[in-house]
């Protein structure tokens, strides 16, 4: 167990799953722990992964650190590393579970024997986690003596002010700078705008003698188009997007080496988004005052931000900003499995013509769901009181009584 004074404790521990053990880092604290992320880095390597441990509040919380590990090796190395040990970050958030809500974050750096040692690349498991070792956590500031990487690279162009609209809308393609002294005859470049599906490839033969080469990276669409394809939801959550760059560089020798590198873009849709967010919470703090003289900070608040839950005489509801919409959703009670589907969802669409607009009835993991979405666009407390009663109303009807009645089931 690590026991500096990092604000929670980290050890590693192996679980058997069938044939195999699994390496796991558990974190621990005195206070109670929500959802957790763990970036893991390889030392003088930008291959990253990012693991995630969530689950009902507890003082302890874990992630596949295992898992990540081999991810992260794989960005990194189109050979068979040749290092008996391998050094990683780990850095650390965690949400605490009590009020008010901080973010405890640590760094950590661990040595731990590398399993792949003397197997070929094209050996490595792909599904399989390979069995690590019990990591050794090392001391602050201790690592491996940096090493130089063969390769430079810079990205052109780049967000350096002025309007974000114009910048994005005028960008089509970006212009990969490398420079080394290796003798290179070859680049194929992949290149993806976060976790957008779309990607760009391409493929470039390089005069070996050269120590710099440029390659372009023609967008098939400009990068506002790209923005906007990511959604709302997106366009919310994130101040910056990264455009990330996986490069296979062949030198003379037939060697393969991996680089990845990203460049960052302004989120030009991300302060107004954010203000609309706030509104959207501000008028449910509001008509919860009003109708419950009750503070919505003791709701339960979900981590997703933007987004709320809390229960009202047993029953469950959610609030929150998705797209360019407010959501409202109320939960209704589970399905009778043994009822007639085309049936249900007959009296389910009679049930939406009867909301006339107020609210739609649809399921979420089997259950019956209430759903109203309506426009975020000037919205106050006054309109959302309106729209939380007219919602009521329909939950509270005779028709989804007699709906409820017929095809309701066990909760």
């Amino acid at each position: 167990m690590d026991t500096t004074n990092k604000p929670f404790e980290i050890r590693f521990y192996k679980e058997e799953m069938f044939d195999e053990s699994r390496l796991y880092m558990e974190a621990s604290s005195g206070c109670l722990l929500g959802d957790m992320a763990s970036t893991v880095t390889l030392v003088n390597n930008p291959a990253e992964h990012t693991c995630m441990g969530s689950g009902t509040p507890s003082n302890t919380r874990d992630v596949g650190i295992g898992s990540a590990f081999h991810k992260v090796m794989k960005q990194a190395f189109a050979d068979s590393p040749d290092d008996e040990y391998l050094t990683f970050h780990i850095n650390t958030k965690i949400k605490t579970a009590e009020k008010p809500v901080n973010e405890l974050e640590a760094k950590h750096t661990v040595r731990v024997k590398n399993p792949l040692l003397g197997v070929k690349r094209e050996d490595w498991p792909e599904w399989d986690e390979p069995q690590f070792e019990m990591p050794e956590i090392l001391p602050d500031g201790m690592q491996e003596a940096p090493k130089q990487d063969d390769f430079t690279i810079t990205i052109s162009p780049q967000y350096a002010g002025g309007d974000m609209f114009d910048f994005l809308d005028e960008t089509g393609h970006f212009v990969l700078t490398v420079l080394s002294d290796l003798s290179i005859k070859k680049f194929d470049v992949t290149a993806q705008l976060m976790h957008e599906w779309r990607k760009e490839n391409v493929s470039v033969e390089v005069n070996p003698r050269a120590k710099g080469h440029e390659i372009t990276v023609e967008l098939s669409k400009n990068l506002l188009d790209q923005v906007k394809g990511l959604g709302s939801y997106s366009h919310g959550e994130y101040e910056k997007f990264d455009y990330f760059f996986e490069l296979e560089i062949t030198g003379a020798d037939d060697k393969k080496h991996k680089r990845k590198v990203s460049v960052a873009l302004p989120n030009p849709y991300y302060a107004a988004i954010a203000d609309e967010k706030d509104t959207a919470g501000m008028a449910l703090a509001e008509v919860f005052q009003k109708k419950y003289g009750e503070d919505i900070a003791e709701l339960d608040i979900e981590t997703q931000p933007g987004w709320w839950a809390w229960k009202k005489d047993g029953i469950s509801f959610q609030y929150g900003w998705k797209d360019e919409e407010i959501v409202l959703y109320r939960y209704l009670g589970a399905e009778d499995y043994n009822a007639d589907g085309d049936e249900v969802w007959e009296a389910m669409q009679q049930l939406t013509m009867f909301a006339d607009g107020a609210g739609e009835i649809v399921y979420v993991d089997n259950y019956f769901v209430l759903k109203y979405e309506f426009s975020a666009e000037g919205l106050d407390a006054g309109d959302l009181e309106t729209k939380l009663e007219e919602f009521e109303d329909i939950a509270e009807s005779g028709e989804m009584a007699k709906f409820l009645e017929q095809y309701g089931g066990e909760s």
